[in-house]
């Protein structure tokens, strides 16, 4: 269920389907960027970011789990757009998406995400 942002005429994301069927940052053309592994109970996170200027250009590959997929492509899409700066903004976000439950595993990644990305 996506909503057109007036401003841009682009639908923004606030379902947790949205975010499941519409991946835009798993890791595609990922030359020159670091890379580093996070280890989850579901699986291994592999996280690709640079930083250019003052943004950070983030993107992921992961297991198949869901609840993890949708976490990350939240996270890189308000990383790389500017809406998060930190562990506590992100956390905040991810409890406004519809469908979509945030538990201590999630919490966890998300932390780690933003250890990675500090460096």
């Amino acid at each position: 269920m996506q909503k057109i942002d007036n401003c841009c005429n682009s639908k923004k994301r606030i379902s947790a389907l949205d975010f499941l069927m519409n991946q835009k940052y798993t890791g595609r053309n990922i030359e020159g960027y670091n890379t580093d592994l996070i280890k989850t109970p579901k699986g291994i996170v592999k996280l690709y970011w640079k930083k250019e200027g003052g943004k950070i250009d983030i993107r992921y590959s992961s297991p198949t789990c869901f609840t993890t997929r949708i976490a990350l492509e939240a996270i890189c899409e308000w990383i790389c757009n500017g809406e998060v700066k930190n562990y506590r903004e992100a956390i905040e976000k991810l409890y406004e998406i519809k469908g979509y439950k945030v538990t201590e595993d999630v919490k966890n990644l998300v932390y780690e995400v933003f250890m990675r990305i500090r460096e």
